[in-house]
C-alpha cells in the first residue's frame, strides 16, 4: 500500500472525529449536530469511505476490492479513534457498525465506476453533503413512538414465593446470572433490588454491574398479582459511558414502564410476564427500535431465567429440610435403612415409642 492509500484512509478516519466532536458539543442552531440523525447514521459513512477513493484514485481505481476494503478501513479507524478517546463505547459501535461499514463500502464502489468515467475534482465537494443535508433534516419532526418488550417464563412455585422475588430481588451471583453477547460488550447485569426510603419517599433501588443504580418508584401495585415501576433518572446512579449518556439521560430514548405480572397456570405453577416499554423520539424509530428490542429482550429473558432457577431451587432446599426434620417419621426411616441391620431391630422400637408416634396414637 503507498502513501497516498494511508493518507485517504487517515482523512477519512479524521473527517469521522470532527463530525463526531461537532455532534458531542452542539450548540449551533442552524446545524443540528446529534448521532441520532440521518445524517450522521446514514450520510457520514459515505464521505468516510469515500475520501481513501478520491485521493487514491489511481492506485485502487481498477481493484474493485480496494474500492470496497479502503472505505471499512477508514471506518474501522473512525471506530478505534471513537473507542480510544471515550466519545463512543463497545455498545455504540455495535449500532453504528451495520450502516456505516454497508454504506462506506457501497459508496466506495460506486464512486470508484465514476471516477474510471470522470477525472472531475468537483467529487470533492461530496465532504459538504453532511452539512447540506443538516439543514433539510431539521425541517423533518422526530416522530415519538411508544413500544412494548414482553416475555413470559413459567415458575414452578406459588404466588407468594415468586412475589417475594420480585419487590427486593436476592442479590444474583455470578455463577447464577448466564452471561451474554450483549454482557461482554458493556450491557450490565442485574446484581440485586431492595426498598429504600429517599427523602420520605418509598422506592425501588435496582443494583446492577458497573455501579449502576436505577431508583424506581412504584406507580402500580396489586399485591400477588401486578406491580408496575417507573424509573426516577434525577435519583439514579448513572455511569460515565457513552451508553449511559447516549441512551439514559438523551432525549431520544425513555423506559416509560417496566411491570410484573403473575398468573396462575395451576396449583403448582406460576406465570411470571415481564414488560417493558420504552419510547423513542427521533427520525430513525425503525433502526433504533431494531437494537432496543434485542438488547432489552435479551435482558429480560435473562432476569427471568436466573428468577426461575432461584426460586425453585429454594423450594428444593426447602423440601429438604422438611424432609430431614428429626420430627418427620419419614426422615427417621430412612435414618434406619442407613444403619447396619442387626441395629435396625434396636432402633426400630424406640421410634415406634417416640413422642410423635404417641401422639398420632391418641389422636387415633
Amino acid at each position: 500500500m503507498k502513501t497516498k492509500e494511508y493518507i485517504g484512509i487517515l482523512l477519512g478516519g479524521i473527517y469521522g472525529i470532527v463530525y463526531r466532536l461537532l455532534c458531542e458539543n452542539n450548540d449551533n442552531q442552524i446545524f443540528d449536530f446529534n448521532i441520532f440523525s440521518i445524517s450522521f447514521i446514514w450520510i457520514l459513512p459515505i464521505v468516510i469511505g469515500v475520501l481513501p477513493i478520491l485521493i487514491a484514485n489511481k492506485e485502487i481505481q481498477n481493484s474493485k476490492s480496494k474500492q470496497v476494503l479502503y472505505p471499512i478501513a477508514s471506518v474501522l479507524l473512525f471506530f478505534i479513534i471513537t473507542l480510544a478517546t471515550r466519545l463512543e463505547d463497545l455498545v455504540c459501535i455495535l449500532i453504528l457498525t451495520l450502516p456505516f461499514i454497508m454504506v462506506a463500502g457501497i459508496s466506495g464502489l460506486i464512486v470508484g465506476e465514476i471516477l474510471k468515467r470522470s477525472k472531475s475534482n468537483k467529487l470533492f465537494s461530496i465532504v459538504l453533503l453532511p452539512f447540506l443535508i443538516i439543514p433539510l433534516e431539521s425541517k423533518l419532526s422526530d416522530a415519538k413512538k411508544v413500544y412494548q418488550v414482553e416475555t413470559k417464563i413459567i415458575i414452578e412455585a406459588s404466588k407468594e414465593k415468586v412475589w417475594d422475588h420480585l419487590i427486593e430481588v436476592p442479590e444474583i451471583s455470578e455463577a447464577e446470572y448466564e452471561y451474554g453477547f450483549y454482557n461482554y460488550i458493556g450491557i450490565p447485569r442485574p446484581v440485586k433490588s431492595e426498598l429504600q426510603v429517599i427523602e420520605g419517599e418509598q422506592y425501588r433501588i435496582g443494583y446492577f454491574t458497573d455501579h449502576l443504580q436505577l431508583v424506581e418508584k412504584i406507580s402500580q401495585i396489586d399485591t400477588l398479582n401486578f406491580v408496575e415501576f417507573e424509573i426516577v433518572l434525577e435519583k439514579s446512579v448513572l455511569r460515565d459511558l457513552p451508553t449511559d449518556k447516549h441512551i439514559l439521560q438523551s432525549s431520544y430514548f425513555k423506559f416509560d414502564k417496566i411491570s410484573y405480572e403473575l398468573v396462575v397456570i395451576d396449583a403448582n405453577n406460576i406465570e411470571l410476564r415481564l414488560d417493558c416499554k420504552y419510547s423513542i423520539d427521533s427520525k430513525m424509530n425503525w433502526y433504533a427500535n431494531f437494537w432496543a428490542e434485542k438488547i432489552i429482550r435479551d435482558f429480560e429473558i435473562k432476569l427471568l431465567n436466573v428468577l426461575k432457577t432461584k426460586i425453585e431451587n429454594e423450594k428444593i432446599i426447602e423440601k429438604k429440610k422438611i424432609f430431614s426434620s428429626p420430627n418427620n417419621p419419614k426422615s427417621q426411616i430412612n435414618s434406619i435403612r442407613l444403619h447396619p441391620p442387626f441395629l435396625r431391630h434396636r432402633m426400630l422400637p424406640m421410634m415406634l415409642h417416640s413422642p410423635f408416634h404417641d401422639q398420632q396414637r391418641t389422636m387415633l
